[in-house]
């Protein structure tokens, strides 16, 4: 038995997905357990970011060379689209995949498509990796920048993760699609006079997770390795995107101990995450990086469970995070991270 969503509900919380705010680490629901369920990481409904959560966690036991369990790739893998791309969550993967609907935000999207490509390539599993990288590819826009959904506006959000995928399960690309998509990013910064920082979209206010996710995006490919010395925290320069959206992270975290959240007051520790990685990658950071850090292990509990659940997309986060810092990702404020990320395999 399917449930009713309002429009306006599903909407609001695609959205959500498209920023990358799957609710890491907000209240979540927990849905009963079935066969499509077997081999996802966490308890909660994936109706909403069953790929993106399962991507995350993944990579991040990669990149900390944590074992891998063979059931949560194989349902990663399961959930590919014929095309190469990955919806949300597939409750019935013998159905196929529909178009990707940017209107009524429905289908495959860049954002689980990246991720997975991301994750599969890491776990060993090259072929789907690269058969998303190929979708990822044809639904760049003529602007050069990445939509949710195929056919809609590029995002700062979207750009960044596809790049990230391009970058990791294919450095060796000559095409000219990752230097584009970063250019394109660039016009999304901000004047350093405000702050600096990159907006959602054109038009619109510096937004801490497009700044945080898109730093990581002009950085590199995941994961980041741990660097030995990080140069002070970068300064805003109008015509070096780098320079200008590493600023504004750095300079949110030294100021606040963390980036503050798009949707309200209070920390946003995925925001958090991403800009740490981004500035670890840079090899910059000397002060805001430290920072970072302190706030996500002080907080680890509140960031990791929602509930008394544990949330598998902020824990993979979290080991992403422990490999770029060279923290031990089985104390990581007190928390085993890879102990409770493999107990909550279903």
């Amino acid at each position: 038995m399917t449930t009713r969503v309002s429009s306006a509900t599903r909407v609001g919380r695609s959205v959500l997905a498209a920023l990358g705010t799957v609710s890491l680490s907000a209240a979540v629901l927990t849905a009963p357990a079935h066969a499509a369920d077997t081999g996802l990481f966490g308890t909660q409904d994936a109706t909403y970011d069953g790929v993106y959560r399962q991507s995350l966690a993944i990579a991040g036991l990669a990149a900390t060379d944590a074992r891998i369990p063979a059931a949560a790739v194989d349902w990663l893998a399961d959930q590919q689209c014929a095309d190469g791309s990955f919806e949300a969550f597939r409750s019935n993967t013998s159905t196929p995949c529909s178009p990707s609907d940017p209107k009524n935000f429905s289908g495959p999207d860049t954002n689980s498509t990246a991720m997975a490509a991301i994750a599969l390539y890491l776990a060993g599993r090259t072929a789907p990796a690269r058969d998303a990288i190929v979708w990822l590819n044809n639904v760049q826009n003529d602007d050069w920048g990445f939509p949710f959904y195929a056919g809609g506006a590029s995002d700062a959000n979207s750009t960044a993760l596809s790049v990230m995928a391009l970058q990791t399960v294919q450095p060796q690309d000559r095409s000219g699609r990752v230097p584009n998509a970063q250019e394109w990013l660039g016009t999304l910064k901000l004047k350093c006079a405000s702050g600096g920082g990159l907006a959602y979209q054109k038009g619109s206010k510096a937004n801490g997770l497009a700044s945080a996710q898109g730093l990581m995006g002009l950085a590199g490919a995941l994961p980041v390795s741990a660097q030995e010395d990080l140069t002070a925290d970068p300064t805003c320069r109008k015509r070096n995107t780098n320079a200008n959206v590493g600023a504004f992270v750095a300079t949110a975290i030294d100021d606040d101990g963390a980036l503050t959240s798009d949707f309200g007051s209070g920390a946003d520790y995925t925001s958090t995450g991403w800009a740490l990685l981004g500035l670890t990658a840079f090899g910059t950071g000397s002060s805001a990086v430290p920072t970072a850090l302190a706030t996500l292990q002080n907080n680890v509990r509140s960031y990791a469970y929602a509930d008394n659940e544990l949330v598998p997309g902020a824990v993979g986060l979290l080991l992403l995070v422990a490999e770029a810092t060279d923290s031990n990702p089985r104390d990581f404020g007190g928390v085993n991270l890879v102990r409770a990320l493999s107990r909550s395999l279903q």
